[in-house]
């Protein structure tokens, strides 16, 4: 004799288990999957949010780098004008100076020329002194004051001819 069951048959109730194992197992795969995929959804939006703030980072340090590179040449074209600024007028002061010395070259007399009328004046003074003490000695007696005067005044004279002479001939 069998024995008498009390439910149904095994195949049924193996299928039914299989069913609820599986839909069991079903649902929790589709909780992972959700969970994954919720995961996945926030480590996107995350990444997203990163990539973001660093791409407006590197935009600012751009900008700033940009804004200091301006400023730079800006800094470096001024400092290249003032250069040009005080070498040209550096370059004014030593045209100038060449000029100054072009013209003492011209109107300066030399040395030797100097020399030769210093040289000429004295020869000249030193006759003029031997006439005058010649005739000094002539005339002491009679006119020596007279005679002293006239010599003083023919010194003078001859001194101022000479020095009107230098003027014309260099001076102007």
């Amino acid at each position: 004799m069998t024995p008498k069951q009390d439910g149904p048959p095994l195949e049924q109730y193996l299928e039914t288990r299989f069913n609820l194992l599986t839909t069991s197992l079903q649902d929790k795969l589709d909780a992972a999957d959700l969970r994954y995929q919720q995961r996945f959804e926030a480590q996107s939006k995350a990444l997203e949010a990163a990539f973001q703030s660093q791409q407006q980072a590197m935009q600012t340090a751009l900008a700033a780098a940009k804004e200091a590179v301006v400023a730079a040449m800006e800094a470096a074209n001024r400092a290249v004008q003032k250069a040009e600024m005080a070498a040209d007028k550096r370059f004014e002061g030593v045209n100038e100076f060449r000029a100054t010395l072009a013209d003492q070259q011209r109107t300066l007399m030399p040395r030797s020329e100097v020399d030769v009328l210093f040289r000429a004046m004295n020869d000249r003074l030193t006759a003029l002194k031997e006439i005058v003490d010649a005739r000094a000695s002539e005339r002491r007696g009679v006119s020596g004051g007279y005679g002293n005067a006239v010599a003083i005044i023919g010194l003078i004279a001859t001194v101022l001819a000479i020095l009107a002479w230098i003027a014309s001939r260099f001076g102007g």
